[in-house]
Protein backbone atom coordinates (compact mmCIF):
# COMPACT_ATOMS: atom_id res chain seq x y z
CA UNK A 1 0.00 0.00 0.00
CA UNK A 2 0.90 3.35 -0.64
CA UNK A 3 -0.06 6.53 1.09
CA UNK A 4 0.78 10.67 -0.32
CA UNK A 5 3.13 12.10 1.90
CA UNK A 6 2.21 14.59 3.71
CA UNK A 7 2.34 18.48 2.22
CA UNK A 8 5.22 20.48 4.22
CA UNK A 9 4.18 24.22 4.42
CA UNK A 10 8.14 25.36 4.87
CA UNK A 11 9.73 25.77 2.14
CA UNK A 12 13.44 23.70 2.12
CA UNK A 13 15.45 26.83 1.30
CA UNK A 14 15.92 29.83 4.06
CA UNK A 15 14.48 32.70 2.93
CA UNK A 16 16.81 35.76 2.18
CA UNK A 17 14.68 38.19 4.07
CA UNK A 18 16.77 41.48 3.70
CA UNK A 19 14.49 43.31 6.63
CA UNK A 20 16.33 40.74 9.11
CA UNK A 21 20.14 42.09 8.37
CA UNK A 22 22.04 43.20 11.26
CA UNK A 23 23.42 46.50 11.58
CA UNK A 24 26.89 47.41 10.71
CA UNK A 25 28.99 47.90 14.33
CA UNK A 26 32.53 48.64 14.79
CA UNK A 27 33.45 45.12 15.69
CA UNK A 28 31.50 44.01 12.49
CA UNK A 29 33.68 46.56 10.26
CA UNK A 30 36.74 45.12 11.67
CA UNK A 31 36.34 41.75 10.97
CA UNK A 32 34.73 42.66 7.41
CA UNK A 33 37.80 44.59 6.96
CA UNK A 34 40.50 41.55 8.36
CA UNK A 35 38.49 38.91 6.21
CA UNK A 36 39.09 40.88 2.92
CA UNK A 37 42.64 42.26 3.67
CA UNK A 38 43.61 38.69 4.48
CA UNK A 39 41.87 37.24 1.38
CA UNK A 40 42.51 40.26 -1.11
CA UNK A 41 46.46 40.08 -0.08
CA UNK A 42 46.38 36.28 -1.06
CA UNK A 43 44.62 36.88 -4.43
CA UNK A 44 47.16 39.90 -5.22
CA UNK A 45 50.07 38.19 -4.27
CA UNK A 46 48.88 35.01 -6.64
CA UNK A 47 48.30 37.36 -9.57
CA UNK A 48 51.57 39.01 -8.78
CA UNK A 49 53.45 35.85 -8.85
CA UNK A 50 51.39 34.51 -12.01
CA UNK A 51 52.35 37.84 -13.89
CA UNK A 52 56.09 37.39 -12.49
CA UNK A 53 56.17 33.45 -13.62
CA UNK A 54 54.49 33.78 -16.96
CA UNK A 55 56.43 37.44 -17.97
CA UNK A 56 59.85 35.31 -17.21
CA UNK A 57 59.13 32.42 -18.86
CA UNK A 58 58.26 34.29 -21.90
CA UNK A 59 60.81 36.89 -21.61
CA UNK A 60 58.42 39.38 -21.87
CA UNK A 61 59.82 43.53 -22.00
CA UNK A 62 58.47 45.76 -19.49
CA UNK A 63 55.39 46.52 -22.50
CA UNK A 64 54.73 42.49 -22.12
CA UNK A 65 54.39 43.17 -18.03
CA UNK A 66 52.06 45.77 -18.13
CA UNK A 67 49.80 44.12 -20.78
CA UNK A 68 49.91 40.92 -18.86
CA UNK A 69 48.91 42.73 -15.72
CA UNK A 70 46.06 44.88 -17.74
CA UNK A 71 44.44 41.59 -18.74
CA UNK A 72 44.71 39.98 -15.10
CA UNK A 73 43.65 43.08 -13.09
CA UNK A 74 39.75 42.88 -14.61
CA UNK A 75 39.78 39.36 -13.10
CA UNK A 76 41.06 39.95 -9.59
CA UNK A 77 38.92 43.10 -9.31
CA UNK A 78 36.02 41.51 -9.76
CA UNK A 79 37.01 38.23 -7.24
CA UNK A 80 38.61 41.27 -4.96
CA UNK A 81 34.94 42.80 -5.00
CA UNK A 82 32.60 39.73 -4.66
CA UNK A 83 34.76 38.69 -1.53
CA UNK A 84 33.97 42.08 0.04
CA UNK A 85 30.34 41.09 -0.98
CA UNK A 86 30.56 38.07 0.68
CA UNK A 87 32.11 39.17 3.41
CA UNK A 88 29.71 41.83 4.47
CA UNK A 89 26.72 39.48 4.00
CA UNK A 90 28.33 37.18 6.16
CA UNK A 91 28.75 39.43 9.08
CA UNK A 92 25.35 40.84 8.64
CA UNK A 93 23.43 37.44 8.85
CA UNK A 94 21.96 36.90 12.03
CA UNK A 95 22.24 33.25 11.66
CA UNK A 96 26.32 33.74 12.02
CA UNK A 97 26.04 35.76 15.04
Amino acid sequence: MSQNAALSRQSPLPSNDNSRKMPLTPAMVIGIAGLFLFLSSQILIAAGAVVWAVGGYLHFGLTGFAVLTAALAPPVLYLCWKILVMAISAERDPANN
